[in-house]
């Protein structure tokens, strides 16, 4: 038979009701999984940003902008002493076709 002093060891070494009180419950456990599901994203959530090959794609469309412009800049410089001339080339075809100069 148990005696009082292996009951006594026994208290000594198994837990207690209040001393489980102290760990958490399987609902406790559930709403911690609960929140930290909450704190990852998921792949829908991921969904809206940008992906590497949008921003590829992205980059690829500002560089043929880019590319675009220069041309565009490029074919305007060569222009450029005829549009610096323009005043002079103006007043000599009023001159010649005698328009009067528009005031301004």
């Amino acid at each position: 038979m148990i005696t009082d002093a292996d009951v006594t060891k026994l208290k000594k070494t198994f837990a207690t009701k209040d001393d489980l009180k102290k760990f958490a419950t399987k609902d406790d456990l559930k709403a911690l999984e609960a929140r930290q599901d909450k704190k990852f994203a998921t792949k829908d959530d991921l969904k809206i940003y940008a992906t590497k090959n949008d921003m590829i794609d992205f980059k690829d469309t500002i560089l043929h902008e880019i590319k675009g412009l220069r041309e565009e800049v490029t074919i305007v410089i060569g222009y450029k002493d005829q549009i610096e001339d323009i005043d002079y080339r103006v007043e000599r075809l009023e001159k010649h076709t005698k328009i009067p100069p528009i005031a301004l």
